[in-house]
């Protein structure tokens, strides 16, 4: 398949099902929270069906993947208390905001905008997975795609739940690899790349070598989207480098940073939500000091290197593993 026409149609059917049947402030918030993205997991599906899937079941699951995307992203804002994404006020900020316009208190309006972000998030969950059950396949293959879907979805939730559960606490390193692999890894990559090698009537050794790839590549963009939501360019993450500190979020900076006995000294700015700059300057030097922000580099870079080697050992035709390679190469190099 021609895939940047594909990504096209894709982003079409994206805007399509998010759009509004009313008026009603919770269908304009949902259809705001779409868009604005880099389409990386559409693309993965595109990619993984490879020439042989029908064209417009990849496109829908392409589009469904990306709405449910969009969904855990609102429902993460309102987790972390994050007042912008992609550069514009999150929903639940942007709808707060509307309500002190319109002359409503600020408690009020604060519960409005949380419970604004909450039901639209629902609302893309909803349309999502009614696309999936409308897709017009032999129910076997919708089974399995529902299945997948599943298991990434509640895989989120529980990386979600232990995200908050170990945020500011001791965490080792085996609890930061499971919410890698929870939170991100597995709808972001793991998910995609399955269900588009489903589409595509790959057999099962060339889809659980997909799983394996896009779970370590999974875990690569969450490493480097940790070093960005500390060390990154707010202008190009369009995300603050205030809101991983002030929540105390645990990744593996803070785990590593936090056995240095320099961390000891700061280590009650790192979960504070009033944290500042200053806070924050203060513990990115302890990252750097103390080589975490090099030993998360490494780690990155070793990533890399194994997802290099699953690509290499893989089922899979050329053209698809010269995609997920350069697909690798960003997600390790992204500066947002």
């Amino acid at each position: 398949m021609d895939a940047p026409t594909l990504l096209a149609e894709v982003e079409q059917r994206i805007a399509l099902l998010a759009a509004p049947t009313g008026q009603h402030p919770v269908q304009v918030a949902a259809q705001h929270a779409v868009g604005g993205g880099k389409l990386l997991r559409p693309r993965l599906v595109v990619a993984a069906a490879g020439e042989r899937a029908d064209r417009e079941a990849v496109v829908t699951v392409a589009a469904v993947v990306e709405l449910l995307h969009a969904a855990l992203l609102v429902h993460d804002d309102v987790i972390d208390d994050d007042d912008e994404r992609r550069g514009v006020p999150s929903v639940a900020r942007g709808a707060a905001d509307t309500a002190v316009a319109a002359g409503i208190p600020v408690p009020v309006a604060e519960r409005i905008g949380m419970t604004t972000a909450i039901v639209a998030g629902d609302a893309l969950l909803v349309r999502a997975l009614a696309a999936l059950a409308r897709l017009d396949v032999p129910t076997p293959m919708r089974s399995r795609l529902a299945d997948i879907v599943e298991r990434a979805m509640v895989h989120a939730a529980e990386g979600e739940h232990d995200d908050v559960l170990f945020a500011g606490a001791p965490a080792d390193e085996a609890a930061v690899d499971r919410i890698l692999e929870g939170k991100t890894a597995d709808y972001s990559f793991r998910a995609p790349l399955e269900l588009g090698a489903v589409l595509g009537g790959r057999d099962e050794s060339a889809i659980a070598a997909l799983g394996a790839i896009g779970l370590r590549m999974g875990v690569l963009y969450q490493l480097r989207d940790d070093v960005l939501g500390v060390f990154g360019d707010e202008a190009q993450t369009g995300k603050s480098v205030l809101s991983d500190i002030r929540a105390g979020a645990p990744t593996l900076l803070f785990v590593l940073a936090s056995r240095d006995q320099a961390w000891q000294r700061l280590a009650h700015h790192y979960g504070d939500p009033e944290a500042d700059e200053g806070a924050a300057a203060r513990i990115r030097a302890v990252m750097r000091g103390s080589g975490a922000l090099a030993e998360v580099e490494r780690r990155i870079d070793a990533e890399c290197e194994a997802v290099r080697q699953l690509l290499a050992d893989a089922p899979i035709e050329e053209p698809l593993r010269a995609e997920l390679t350069t697909i690798l190469e960003r997600c390790a190099e992204r500066g947002r």
